[in-house]
């Protein structure tokens, strides 16, 4: 019933997935179909879409004025929360776990991939060549992947999570704060 329901209204959600892999890692991963983004020479990427059942479906990137097809794999975005203070933003991204997901996931983790979500409102719910509208657009590093008997998730934190991923990458030290006191016994006045 909800099927039919989308389908009259016209209106549905769908997300497209880019895994970008850095520069400094060029072996091949098996059964990875990875490809060369024209906007960023050296990087590697995978590219999927989970609303389109077993179709390769188009998004037009607007910054790039360029068209890329993704694939097809199941997979759910957990979205992002932010709270006053700008802390807790990690994210997730489940796949099912199988051959294709457990052979990137390891390496997205130890390779510090870089995650692009596009939230999309897709307006042609029949043809998967037609590019749909960008609602809200997530970027993310991923920083660890959880596997259960049949997902695996992908954590991923953004740079407004920095004191968690501890961005920039700073120690508490006199040269930066003045003199550091080494006692509990403070008192603010």
């Amino acid at each position: 019933m909800t099927d039919e329901i989308t389908r009259e209204s016209g209106l549905a959600l769908g997300h497209f997935l880019t895994l970008l892999r850095p520069p400094a890692y060029t072996a091949a991963i098996d059964n990875v179909p990875l490809v060369t983004p024209i906007s960023l020479p050296g990087w590697t990427e995978l590219r999927f879409q989970n609303f389109w059942i077993n179709e390769t479906a188009r998004w037009r990137d607007p910054e790039a004025g360029i068209d890329q097809d993704h694939l097809f794999l199941p997979f759910g975005f957990s979205g992002i929360s932010v709270n006053r203070s700008g802390d807790n933003v990690d994210t997730q991204v489940v796949f099912p776990k199988n051959t294709l997901s457990m052979a990137f996931s390891d390496a997205a983790v130890r390779e510090g991939w870089t995650v692009v979500v596009r939230v999309v409102w897709v307006k042609n719910l029949t043809d998967s060549q037609t590019p749909p509208d960008l609602l809200h657009r997530y970027e993310g590093q991923v920083s660890k992947a959880t596997w259960k008997d049949t997902t695996i998730a992908l954590t991923c934190n953004s740079i407004l999570d920095a004191v968690e991923a501890n961005v920039p990458a700073r120690s508490l030290q006199q040269l930066l704060v003045g003199n550091v006191p080494f006692t509990g016994q403070l008192s603010l006045k």
